[in-house]
């Protein structure tokens, strides 16, 4: 309870003298208090300033992980991925004035030391590597476990045995890896997604995953893999290798043509996705396949681990339904397959596609059809 004091009628009573001193001592903290506040406010603005600055730059980048893309940037992130364009090996974009998503890391040394292994003077593929004494040795190369061949034990038989336009004799191991940005639209497919993820995310850096609230007929849909990755109810998901690319409109020809809105799904990646990835490399390899394509992992690690072969690569799928085991045989009773452009250098995604990827099925077309000012 709080209590009342009642002045006294003397209490108020003061001397000239002191009432002048008291009004000159006001005076003198007024000026002092303005003053200290001018210079401490400039401080403070100035201060202000760079901290905005500053988090605005991070709250970019916590946007990003906790809206449509699922791995932690950080400031640090994205400086040395600005800074390290320098090298003429690096793609230099700016993400189309729509800032970055993901920046790809650096882990060549780690990965080097992972894959290859240095057998008295030759660099031998691990993976193809036998170790038990007395094992097949290739001419002047490594000992190779059975249906691997290649100097370094590095080639894959079913590869080996491919049919190409270039000589296994031109393939080279590298001293570090390509980078592989892995692309394709997503409807529904979740159980070819776990797959893929068990199946590719040792050898994939980044999966871009195109999502949107449209079907392919152009009917309003939910976010299905976007809720799915926040809840964390999907098997073998590695976030920090995710970025989801949203798609929020329907084209009016799409209604009427089906391959307006494929084209527009796998353009977006690239407009949208790709164009939005910070750090790329040149030699840095973009696959680009459907949702219900699942490439074999030996493959992408033997595009990641080489050079010498030519692009765009071709993949040949085999058909199945209800599972992999049941094949689709073709009318000779062999199982149906199927080719596919799959598989650019970013180098030829955005230089000579101009990240126009749905023309990776098509390049010879793009090619014929479009004027280039650079040479790739």
């Amino acid at each position: 309870m709080r209590h009342m004091i009642p002045l006294r009628a003397r209490s108020i009573v003061r001397h000239v003298g002191r009432r002048r001193r008291a009004h000159s001592y006001r005076k003198l903290i007024i000026i002092t208090f303005f003053t200290v506040f001018a210079v401490v406010g400039v401080q403070l603005a100035i201060h202000c300033c760079y901290i905005s600055l500053k988090l605005a730059v991070i709250s970019m980048a916590n946007f990003s992980a906790t809206d449509h893309h699922f791995t932690a940037m950080s400031y640090d992130d994205i400086d040395s991925a600005e800074t390290s364009t320098n090298d003429s090996s690096w793609i230099v974009h700016h993400g189309g004035g729509l800032g970055l998503l993901f920046s790809m890391k650096n882990n060549d040394a780690a990965a080097a030391r992972k894959a290859l292994r240095k057998v008295g003077n030759r660099t031998c593929f691990i993976e193809g590597l036998d170790k038990q004494n007395g094992a097949r040795a290739t001419a002047g190369g490594c000992p190779c476990k059975d249906d691997w061949f290649g100097t370094s034990c590095s080639i894959p038989g079913f590869i080996s045995r491919s049919p190409t336009r270039w000589s296994k004799d031109s393939l080279r191991v590298r001293d570090r890896p390509r980078r592989i940005i892995y692309a394709f639209p997503f409807h529904i497919e979740f159980e070819m997604l776990e797959i893929r993820f068990a199946e590719l995310a040792e050898v994939v850096d980044v999966f871009l995953i195109l999502e949107s609230n449209y079907t392919a007929y152009g009917t309003p849909k939910p976010l299905h893999l976007l809720d799915r990755i926040r809840n964390g109810t999907i098997q073998n998901l590695q976030a920090e290798k995710v970025v989801h690319v949203f798609l929020d409109y329907f084209p009016q020809k799409a209604y009427s043509d089906g391959w307006v809105a494929d084209a527009l799904h796998r353009n977006y990646l690239g407009t949208h996705g790709l164009r939005r990835l910070g750090g790329l490399r040149k030699d840095d390899l973009l696959v680009l396949t459907d949702a219900d394509e699942l490439p074999r992992r030996q493959l992408l690690s033997f595009l990641k681990w080489h050079d010498g072969y030519s692009q765009p690569v071709v993949l040949n799928y085999r058909w199945s339904v209800y599972g992999f085991f049941w094949g689709v045989p073709a009318r000779n009773g062999v199982i149906r397959t199927q080719k596919s452009s799959a598989v650019v250098t970013v180098a030829m995604a955005v230089y000579l596609l101009r990240y126009q990827i749905y023309f990776i099925r098509n390049t010879v077309k793009f090619i014929k059809e479009h004027d280039f000012d650079v040479q790739v």
